[in-house]
């Protein structure tokens, strides 16, 4: 008898297989982590800029073989030919999500670390969730419980950060790289430089003084930095030239997940600032 339980098991299975689930960036496969309980697999490590991250061919791999591909849609590596070759029912380009709040560039370009603002991660989670039920229903249950959970969380985060910031008095913000628009929108702090002057892009003499300008004109004490985005040459510079205090923030989630990165965020932020 049990000889021909274990036969039906192997041919026609009674458990549900777990959807594979791959992403770009790692707090996407984070908040997707979140969600499903397992661990999420993404292609760019993140202590590095995904701006000029090329991608290898296990990378594609794994993107090929997954239920559900999860990419930002914006300053990423170039996608062209593996987006094509998957799919659109096994792809969620996150941009395209309704309800979210974008940023756009100077270029016009859209702004790809939409994760940073703690409202865009509920929008995400919701529909990521909403897309695994569809392709995993036996699983719906416990999604939606974890989602729930999920949300819970971001909201007391939100809370925690919105109340830590309001009481600065110098919510004036300058980061080595434009990588927080979406974060200082949320807690209400005020982006006044950015020393690089755009990706890759080397600060001219000008631009320094112009930076060096603005930490005077607002007794800026801290500038914010991240190992994704640095530059030691420049910050050098400016150090020689006036006293600047250098936070390093973590955009990506190098060593924490998704929750406690942002908390340490704010942590940092609120220190910088208040110093």
């Amino acid at each position: 008898m049990k000889k021909i339980l274990i036969i039906f098991l192997i041919f026609f299975g009674i458990s549900h297989s777990k959807p594979i689930v791959y992403t770009t960036v790692k707090p996407i496969a984070d908040i997707v982590s979140y969600i499903t309980g397992e661990k999420t697999g993404y292609l760019i490590p993140p202590n590095v800029s995904p701006h000029i991250y090329e991608f290898k061919t296990s990378d594609m791999k794994n993107a090929y073989k997954s239920d559900l591909f999860i990419f930002i849609g914006a300053g990423e590596p170039k996608l062209t030919g593996l987006i094509e070759s998957i799919p659109k029912e096994k792809q969620i380009k996150i941009i395209d999500i309704k309800g979210l709040k974008l940023v756009k560039e100077e270029d016009h370009h859209i702004h790809p670390a939409v994760w940073l603002d703690p409202d865009n991660a509920v929008v995400i989670a919701k529909y990521i969730e909403t897309r695994l039920e569809k392709i995993d229903r036996s699983n719906s249950d416990k999604y939606r419980k974890n989602l729930e959970n999920f949300i819970k969380e971001v909201k007391q985060l939100k809370t925690y950060g919105t109340k830590k910031f309001s009481t600065l008095k110098n919510k004036k913000f300058i980061s080595y790289h434009y990588a927080w628009p979406y974060f200082t929108e949320a807690f209400g702090l005020e982006y006044v430089g950015v020393i690089e002057m755009g990706h890759g892009r080397e600060p001219t003499p000008k631009h320094l003084i112009k930076i060096i300008n603005l930490i005077k004109k607002y007794r800026i004490k801290s500038i914010f930095a991240s190992v994704q985005f640095y530059n030691k040459k420049y910050i050098s510079l400016l150090k020689n030239q006036i006293n600047i205090n250098v936070v390093f923030l973590d955009p990506f989630g190098v060593k924490d997940d998704y929750l406690i990165m942002m908390r340490n965020n704010i942590d940092r932020i609120y220190t910088g600032l208040s110093q």
